[in-house]
């Protein structure tokens, strides 16, 4: 089945953009760059040249030599037979472009080049290392950039057959601070219960909409979280080499594991010593530094005061880590959670999952998000900028109380000034001058707006 994503508005704007650079699309692996990208340049050109060079890494050497685009396709005819190449209906996909620095490199000579189009898309482009054994400088200021995650809740409804229209009512009570009908309440709950049993990896998504099995499901999104995990091991440099050592892949998994062990602490801070295997001092550190820039989970820091500009305030050696796609969370958990989840019925521990659902609902809106915590237990959730305001953002299952909130909004002097949005499983409602939203409404905070840097 074909899935609506954000990146397909990005995509027509970028191709409608007249001073367009090329693109590069980044994400984490099975997102869906490649099938969205290919979608549109086949309905979009008339010639599409795809080189992918994780299957074809014979292809890489056509990039040794010089780099401008008549070297690059005189190199290329030679390696694959190339229709005629139109100028303003011809565009090049580089896949993979992980595996070929050089031809990332090459797109400082394709942006001055106005003849064709050019987009490459890559899983592990903040990878440090990744191309070990090579000193390829990285292109600066000549690509236009799109950060592809999995699917968040918009595109689910999307998937789910859902139209602007339908979505919209959502948008329209969150904008107005009116509550939804009962009803309609009731139906988006029990979808977003659906969304956080699912998570957001297409292939997971189809396989749901295509089965009606959450069971069948959650295999699908154990497997694809395995085959991520499998990636730790099989990453390999110019040379050929593992990118990894053997000691250093078993870090890497462990500090993995050990996300849902964190999550449910008081405090859910992670603590990098606990990461098993063998290694340097800071090894920990390099093993979540990798999964943060593979795309496969997001740190969210402390902050010393929760006072704007948050980013200022940042403690660096304490944060908390999440998934980046809260399907792989749930996997991660004993069989009957997913259960429990449709039902409402989960038990004390859900409190993690909710938590991290929201985490995972302001990462894939490409908002920056904190926590404020001190050890007389005062500790808030989170913390964003909503509208230039600092914003405390409480996470509640169900009902709770909001101590740790109501005691930094009343203390301004200490903690700066900061406002309070309550995120739990009721209406939208408004009491006090304290937003209170559903679930399902967290993706609003941060908008989705798919412009172009100017």
């Amino acid at each position: 089945m074909e899935l609506r994503r954000h990146i397909d508005q990005w995509l027509m704007e970028w191709k409608e953009n007249r001073e367009h650079k090329p693109a590069l699309v980044r994400g984490i692996r099975q997102s869906g760059k490649t099938h969205s990208i290919q979608r549109f340049t086949e309905s979009n050109y008339q010639v599409v040249i795809y080189l992918n060079f994780w299957d074809k890494p014979d292809l890489i050497d056509v990039f040794d030599g010089e780099l401008d685009i008549d070297t690059i396709v005189r190199e290329l005819s030679v390696k694959m037979p190339l229709p005629d190449l139109q100028e303003g209906s011809t565009v090049f996909f580089y896949d993979e472009v992980q595996e070929c620095p050089r031809a990332l490199l090459s797109f400082k000579t394709a942006a001055n080049d106005k003849r064709f189009d050019y987009i490459a898309s890559g899983s592990y482009l903040g990878v440090n290392g990744y191309v070990i054994s090579d000193d390829t400088p990285k292109p600066v200021g000549c690509t236009d950039e799109f950060d592809m995650r999995t699917l968040d809740f918009e595109e689910f409804l999307w998937a789910k057959g859902y139209s602007d229209k339908e979505v919209s009512y959502i948008r329209e009570a969150f904008d107005s601070r009116k509550p939804l009908s009962n009803s309609m309440h009731a139906s988006f709950t029990s979808l977003f219960r659906e969304y956080l049993c699912v998570g957001g990896f297409p292939e997971a998504v189809c396989n749901y909409i295509e089965t009606n099995n959450i069971f069948s499901t959650l295999q699908t999104t154990r497997r694809i979280t395995r085959n991520l995990q499998d990636d730790f091991g099989r990453r390999r440099g110019k040379d050929n080499k593992p990118l990894f050592h053997t000691n250093e892949v078993a870090r890497i998994r462990s500090a993995f594991s050990l996300i849902p062990t964190f999550l449910g602490k008081d405090n859910k801070r992670f603590i990098v010593s606990k990461i098993t295997g063998k290694g340097a001092k800071d090894a920990g550190k390099d093993a979540l530094d990798y999964l943060k820039d593979a795309g496969i989970i997001t740190k969210v820091h402390n902050l010393s005061v929760p006072s704007t500009p948050l980013s200022v305030n940042i403690i660096q050696n304490q944060y908390k880590v999440y998934t980046t796609d809260i399907g792989m969370l749930v996997g991660m958990l004993e069989d009957g959670t997913t259960e429990a989840i449709l039902s409402g019925k989960l038990g004390m521990g859900k409190g993690v999952i909710y938590e991290s659902l929201i985490a995972d609902a302001l990462y894939k809106r490409g908002g920056k998000c904190f926590y404020f915590a001190r050890e007389s237990r005062l500790e808030l959730d989170f913390v964003i900028n909503y509208h230039g305001a600092s914003t405390i953002l409480e996470v509640k299952a169900v009902d709770g109380n909001t101590k740790s909130a109501k005691t930094v909004m009343a203390n301004p002097d200490h903690y700066g000034e900061t406002q309070l949005i309550r995120i739990k499983d009721s209406n939208l409602s408004v009491s006090n001058n304290i937003l209170t939203i559903p679930h399902y409404m967290t993706f609003l905070l941060f908008e989705w707006r798919p412009t172009l840097p100017a």
